[in-house]
């Protein structure tokens, strides 16, 4: 396993490293021609980060059959996410290991945590429809909205990721909330190196990170707020909707029994379907929610839409996002250059390029990464059979 351990961190290591080579060369450029040669670099990482756990499972079960399959996955795992720690050092340099360590592991706790009880609802599932399929169903079903409705904040404050806002921020949005007319059950305090707010409808909560908070001044904090609080004043029937959004993977749970009435084959594809839907539903419907939520932070009358464009293009700017996105369908956030338009600001600089997607390292490691394996594992094929072959013409 430290093989495989070993072989993860250097593989994410190197293939980031190469990523990052154009982002290297823009030093002294603007700002929004770093950030979008940087993005290729950022989502092929989190892409590799999967091929690689995928390429290290294979590889080891295909050389060593008698490994587990289990402790080869959790290397390949561990191995690929210290790899990715020197990018996002280099990245954010303020970031220190210990930090980034425990953020890192605490979000995995609180994904797997989320989705392990779909994955072991689905694993608990009987192959018939009765009694104890509705149960478990059920179950899980009550275990994933007890996390919407406020397991996962109180998990997040158990774990030391989220503390009670400050009394200047809590002053901040207190005096935006009632202006609006929109209250506020909770407003927290998010550590992490990056520039962000985020508003969950559900709990009528706010979240601000600490990045944020020390980078813009107090203006700028009140028009994002507004933002939020936009999303906070959401009509009910889309707050439904992104409850089912939230759980579109559920319908997956039924995966075992489904197959005993229609086949493995057709059970996947009636299941999957309905999610698919979902997600679409849920891109399109963020999309339009975002664009209302700047409408409502910009014609709020205490709020500047100069304010509003800056505070913005600041968060952007220290986030390193690209100001035009690639064009693609899952965006849900409307473009930097087009939101500040919209703001009736026209941006000081020039709009740049849309951002390319990926990477040119990742498409050679998405080829790579997966073609070893399997010739791997035909190879091993290949041979079991040639050895049989060859003792039936052995014997006598």
């Amino acid at each position: 396993m430290t093989a495989v351990f070993c072989a993860a961190f250097l593989l994410a290591w190197g293939l980031n490293s190469l990523a990052l080579i154009p982002w290297r060369r823009s030093a002294g450029r603007h700002w929004t021609e770093r950030a979008r040669l940087l993005y290729p670099a950022r989502v092929s990482s989190r892409l590799n980060f999967w091929f690689i756990i995928i390429f290290a499972t294979l590889t080891s079960l295909a050389l060593a059959p008698g490994a587990s399959p289990f402790f080869a996955a959790a290397s390949a795992l561990a191995g690929a996410l210290l790899g990715g720690y020197p990018l996002s050092r280099e990245i954010y340099p303020e970031i220190r290991f210990r930090s980034w360590l425990y953020l890192v592991a605490s979000s995995l706790f609180l994904l797997s945590g989320f989705w392990g009880v779909l994955l072991l609802g689905a694993v608990a599932m009987p192959g018939n429809f009765g009694h104890l399929t509705w149960t478990i169903a059920g179950s899980v079903l009550l275990l994933l909205l007890a996390f919407l409705a406020g397991l996962g904040v109180k998990l997040m404050c158990w774990l030391r990721l989220l503390k009670p806002a400050p009394q200047n921020l809590q002053a901040l949005v207190r005096e935006v909330s009632q202006k609006m007319g929109v209250p506020v059950r909770a407003t927290w305090v998010l550590s992490t190196h990056l520039s962000n707010a985020v508003a969950l409808p559900l709990t009528r909560q706010l979240i601000f990170t600490q990045k944020l908070l020390s980078t813009h001044p107090d203006a700028e904090i009140k028009a994002i707020c507004a933002h939020e609080l936009g999303h906070l004043n959401e009509p009910r029937k889309v707050l439904f909707v992104r409850t089912l959004v939230a759980l579109s993977l559920f319908p997956l749970v039924f995966l075992k029994p489904m197959n005993s009435l229609t086949g493995v084959a057709n059970g996947f594809l009636l299941l999957f379907l309905p999610v698919l839907i979902l997600l679409i539903v849920g891109i399109r419907l963020g999309r339009r929610m975002e664009k209302r939520a700047d409408r409502i932070a910009v014609e709020n009358q205490n709020i500047e839409p100069a304010v509003y464009a800056q505070a913005l293009e600041r968060l952007y700017r220290i986030n390193l996002m690209p100001a035009v996105m690639p064009r693609r369908a899952s965006k849900i956030h409307p473009d930097l250059y087009d939101r500040m338009l919209a703001a009736g600001i026209t941006p000081d600089f020039p709009k740049p390029p849309p951002a390319k997607s990926l990477s040119w390292p990742w498409v050679l490691a998405a080829a790579g990464l997966l073609f070893f394996p399997v010739l791997a594992l035909v190879t091993k094929v290949f041979g079991v059979v040639l050895g049989k072959d060859l003792l039936i013409h052995l014997k006598p």
